[in-house]
């Protein structure tokens, strides 16, 4: 008889001692009781005094839940720290190695210095990808000092990828000029999520991991890049845990949700590309993730589903499809 199957013999027959459950369940004395020892440190029962005492298996459950819960949260942010800790050693091991991406490194290096470090080390080494850009902004009010220009070239970079992710201070919320923002790139269809305490600026876009030279910085003046596959999958890493702690911002939605807007209105989707500034085959990118994202084939269901979705603010009928 297994543990469990004895457990389901002590609920049904309620024996008081290790005893008549050996009786009961006709195994050895000594084989029931190495048996309830081990559910005992399961939590499934208790002895004391050679009497057996069992909590209801809700209550018992729960509470081994809560403690594996706990557990691998600890060990969840454990890891984070390691992993954060192995990052914000990087700048001081990079900045020993060659610079420039003709150098012949197995990890070639950029650096940009100055007031505007942190925008030009992206435009001048983003990669050309229609993959993702994940970028954490601990100093939100930066952006709002970007000249026009500057701001629609960071715009239009961003309009040919799949999938761009930003995290800010949850301090965001209370500004009503900094939110007026996340709205204006959401519309360009940037992902913002919010997060206590952020613990630098940095960014990962393909193989390019970015940092500061200062780890801890939110919008630093000295910075370098790497092209290195392996480390920007660490840097990967640490954001796909932080934002996995963060929460939604009222504004955010997802990079398809400008695409199937324009479509609702009866434009394909090639057009209400187009209207977005992107090019049709990222379009056409996008709506395959949503149509991923909600388990569905076609445009029509797409437009049903996406329209039920609570967190999106269109009502009504919503399929979309081509003309």
């Amino acid at each position: 008889m297994e543990d469990d199957g004895l457990l389901a013999l002590i609920y049904r027959s309620r024996s008081r001692t290790v005893a008549e459950l050996a009786t009961v369940a006709h195994l050895d004395p000594a084989d029931v009781a190495a048996r309830v020892a081990r559910l005992e440190e399961r939590g499934a029962l208790t002895v004391r005094d050679g009497v057996l005492a069992y909590p209801h298996p809700a209550a018992w459950s729960a509470r081994v839940i809560e403690d594996h819960t706990g557990a691998l949260r600890a060990s969840a942010i454990a890891a984070t720290s390691q992993i954060e800790q192995l990052v914000a050693q990087l700048p001081a091991l990079l900045s020993h190695w060659s610079v420039g991406e003709a150098s012949g490194d197995v990890a070639p290096v950029f650096t940009r210095h100055g007031p505007h470090a942190a925008e030009d080390l992206w435009y001048d080494t983003s990669s050309e990808s229609m993959g993702s850009a994940w970028g954490v902004f601990p100093n939100v009010e930066r952006f709002l000092t970007t000249d026009p220009a500057r701001a629609a070239r960071f715009g239009a970079a961003f309009a040919g990828k799949q999938s761009v992710r930003g995290l800010v201070p949850r301090s965001i919320v209370e500004e009503p000029h900094l939110v007026a923002m996340v709205e204006r790139y959401a519309e360009a269809g940037v992902e913002f999520r919010m997060l206590d305490a952020l613990p630098s600026w940095f960014w990962i876009d393909g193989d390019i991991l970015a940092l500061p030279f200062e780890w801890g910085e939110g919008w630093p003046t000295s910075v370098l890049g790497v092209r290195n596959a392996p480390l920007a999958a660490l840097g990967r890493s640490l954001f796909d845990e932080l934002w996995r702690r963060s929460e939604a911002i009222g504004v955010t939605e997802h990079s398809w949700t400008p695409l199937l807007r324009h479509m609702r209105r009866g434009v394909t989707l090639d057009s209400a590309s187009r209207a977005l500034g992107i090019n049709p085959r990222t379009g056409r990118r996008r709506v395959a993730a949503a149509m991923a994202h909600y388990g569905v084939s076609t445009l029509f269901a797409l437009g049903v589903a996406w329209a039920a979705d609570a967190d999106q603010s269109v009502g009504g009928e919503g399929a979309v499809g081509e003309r």
